[in-house]
Order: C-alpha cells, then structure tokens, then sequence
C-alpha cells in the first residue's frame, strides 16, 4: 500500500513538473540520493541515506524556484515575467485549482514530508549500534523533525489549515485526510522544532546542514507568524539564534558575489554544486531570470525600484538589481522601457550559486519587531538593531520615533534587505498588511494595478488533482 500510495504521487508530481514549463528538466537526472535495497533500514549507513534523501529532496521546484515566485512575485517585488502562465496567474492573483505551480508545490511539499516520515519512522527501528555513536540517531531525528516542521511552515502559510500527514499512509482512510485548522498546523511544526532543538548538532560541515541554530531561528519565524504571534518567544529565539555565533558579513554584496558561501551571516543555506557536480544540484535560477534572448521570469517592480530610490539604498539597490538595455530584443514587457530593464542580481553564477534560506540580518530584524511590538517603548531598542543593518549600506538612522513609525520602518527595511529571498509576501500575510499594499500598487506611470485583493485570495487554492482523489479535503 505504502508503494502504491508513493506512486501515486510521484506520478502526479512528475505531470505537474511537466506542466509547468521548466527551463532545467529534473528528470534527465539520476537523483543522487537514490536509496536502494534494505540497507536503507536496517543500517547506520542505511540511516544517512534515509536522511540524504530527506536533505536531497529539497533540491526540487518549490525550493530552487517557486520559493521566489511566492515569496516575491506574489507581492510587490516582482511581476512574473516571461511567458509562464501559471507564474502570471499567481502574480495578477488570478489563480485557480489548476494552476500548474499550485499543484507543483503542493505535491512537491508533501513529497519532502514523506522524506522526513520515512526517516522518523525507520530511523528509531535501526538496530546498528555504530548509529549511536556520539548521539548520531537522535541527530538524525532532530534534523528530519526539523525538515518536517519546516515544510508545513510553508504549507499553512501558502494553503491555511493542511492534511497533516506524520506517518506513511497504510490504508485509504489515511490516505485521505481532511485539512487540519492552522492552529493545529502551528502546534505541530512547533512540537517538531521544540523536539530537535535539543537533539540536533550545534555546527556542522556546511550550512545546508540542520544545527541549532536553524531550529532556534525557525521558532523565532514561526511565532511572529502564528495568527496569534508570541513576541516574547520570538525575542527568546532571536537571542539564542543571534548568540549562535553568526555576524553580518562587513560587505552586503559579498553575501551574493558568490565567493562568500557558507559566511559568518548564512544560517541556512541552500548547497548547489552544478549540474555537472558530484552531487547534480545546480541552482538554474541564474538562466531563468537574468539574460537576454527571451523574456526572463521574476522583473523587479516599479514600486520596489522606487523604494530603494527613496530610502538613498544606492549599496543594496545594486545588489539587488541590475539594469540593462534590451531595446534589440524582440519580446515586450508591460512595465518597463526595454532602454533601462531590470533584471534580479542576487543570484549571478549561474547553476553554481547558493541561496539563502536564513540569514542573520533577518533574524536580527525579527528580533527588532519583537522589541517594538512588546511595548509602546519598545522602538528605542529596535532602533539600534534597525540602524546596525542600515549603517552596514551606508544609511543613516532611522527616523522612527514611535511604535507606529518603526512598525513601518521594520517592515521597509526587511523589504530592501531581503528582496529576492522569498521572505515579502509572508512578511506581508502575518502583518495583515497584504491587502491594503498590493492593492495600492501601481506601474510606472503611477496607474493602479488593479489586483483587487480579498481576503479570500491570500491563500492558494486546493489542487484540483487533490480534491478529485481526497473527498475529505475542503
């Protein structure tokens, strides 16, 4: 049954893959993290395939790619761009159950937690008493909890309340589980984190690695987005992420020049080695959204342009993005002069580039909002984190001088810092600031862009492949 199950969705995830116009074919690849026979259950060595294979997972659609078209395109960083329907139905908020990225990530998300159930499922079982040495099985554990809790963290925040799924499916009835309310989502991604926190390792090899100090910063994540935030917790989380040893790196272009991987400020990050690699992971956003020739995906917007040009952010503005002229080439863009085009500059070494999925000066923003959100006072202490980032780009201090102003100071600077890594649109979800931004959004010419947002579009839909097969889901 479980097999079968499987098979299923791997066979709808491979459709909805092919559905979707990728620019790199996934499928030409032999995965690298192929497990293969018993030994993947009843070994140590068994063990960190069944955990390679939980890591080697992630190297998928959602988290090379529709990361950004969610986190970025959705809001006002970015148009769609290109010629991909389905990126275009999500940026003008017009998506419906078959859009082919709604269907992509969904499959693609609870393909990542079938990963990390298999590991917690099999992993206690494994009798090999070398997997205890130096607490190497509760590491492991600690890291597929971690990955679980950290893909339902985008399940409830893209879908709301979801299927939780926390062990592989023996029979229909498990098979086809009705939606989970969000409150019961959150409880169990914290439950997760709260289990590894304690079992993972404090440093490891690379930054792809789960450690300590990814746990503590996806609490601190998760408890600013609960629809009730805790801000006491977020702070506790904060400091001990901060107190983890991390740094802002001195130079803000270095985190993106692609010669400072796995730097002082990266807390998770995203390991690409090239698709001709030892391991095949290449990042292929590079070629998906700079360049010339056809029409690139993910354009910077007007109104994002206008706020670096605003705040006098010359350092991160040119970090972020880089204009060229594209007047010779023969597509158009509803937008932008082709004389000065933008393009996303914060991945530029083609399939070699690494992505964050963590980093310091986040966390240490989030920190700042809990500072300003625990009292009316409490701007004071935000500020001087605020200005710690802006004084790394050259910027004076803030001129926030009450909880109002530095509510909307914090939310500024974490657009201008983290544009492009996938953090906006959930930014503006758990403030519930979404509808009121996007809907005064407008072109260059300062026409409104009429995306006419409700509160009934913040979340995707349903696949309609999963309502077909699971008529418990609503």
């Amino acid at each position: 049954m479980k097999l079968n199950i499987y098979s299923l969705v791997a066979a709808a995830t491979i459709a909805l893959t092919l559905q979707s116009g990728c620019k790199k074919d996934f499928l030409d690849k032999q995965p690298f993290n192929q497990v293969t026979g018993d030994v993947a259950f009843t070994t140590a060595a068994g063990a960190e395939k069944l955990m390679a294979g939980a890591y080697g997972g992630m190297y998928n659609d959602y988290h090379i790619w529709d990361y950004m078209v969610n986190g970025d395109v959705t809001s006002d960083n970015a148009y769609a761009g290109g010629d991909n329907p389905a990126n275009i139905q999500i940026d003008l908020f017009t998506a419906n159950s078959t859009n082919g990225n709604v269907g992509r990530d969904w499959g693609g998300l609870y393909s990542n937690i079938k990963n990390a159930n298999e590991v917690l499922e099999n992993v206690p079982n494994i009798q090999d008493q070398a997997l205890d040495a130096n607490g190497r099985r509760n590491q492991i554990l600690g890291e597929a909890s971690t990955l679980r809790a950290y893909f339902y963290f985008h399940l409830v925040r893209l879908w709301g309340g979801v299927p939780l799924i926390l062990k592989s499916p023996t029979n229909l009835e498990e098979m086809q589980k009705p939606r989970s309310t969000v409150d019961e989502v959150y409880a169990q991604i914290i439950k997760d984190l709260e289990y590894a926190l304690p079992n993972v390792r404090t440093s490891a090899p690379n930054k792809g690695i789960i450690t300590k100090g990814i746990v503590n910063a996806l609490l601190a994540k998760v408890y600013a987005a609960k629809p009730n935030p805790d801000w006491a917790k977020v702070q506790q989380y904060a400091d001990a992420t901060i107190a983890g040893g991390y740094s802002l790196v001195g130079t803000f272009d270095h985190l993106f020049d692609g010669a400072h991987k796995n730097n002082s400020e990266s807390i998770w990050e995203m390991q690409y080695d090239g698709w001709g690699g030892p391991s095949g992971r290449g990042n292929w956003m590079t070629g998906v959204i700079v360049g010339t020739g056809w029409k690139r995906f993910c354009t910077p917007t007007n109104d994002l342009i206008a706020a670096f040009d605003t705040e006098g952010d010359i350092i991160r503005k040119n970090s972020s993005v880089n204009f060229r002229n594209v007047s010779t080439e023969g597509w158009s863009d509803d937008y932008w002069s082709k004389a000065n085009y933008p393009f996303i500059n914060k991945y530029r070494n083609d399939d070699l580039a690494n992505s964050y999925i963590l980093r310091l000066a986040d966390i240490k923003l989030l920190k700042a909002e809990a500072l300003n959100e625990a009292s009316t006072s409490g701007w004071s202490a935000a500020k001087t984190i605020v200005d710690e980032i802006r004084l790394r780009v050259n910027l004076g201090g803030t001129p926030a001088n009450n909880q109002a102003a530095m509510r909307l100071a914090i939310e500024n600077e974490r657009r201008l810092e983290l544009a492009f890594e996938g953090h906006r649109w959930f930014d503006l979800l758990r403030t519930n600031r979404a509808v009121v931004v996007m809907n005064a959004q407008k072109n260059g010419s300062g026409a409104n862009l009429n995306y006419n947002v409700t509160a009934a579009k913040l979340l995707f839909p349903i696949p309609q492949a999963e309502l077909d097969r699971n008529p418990n889901l609503k």
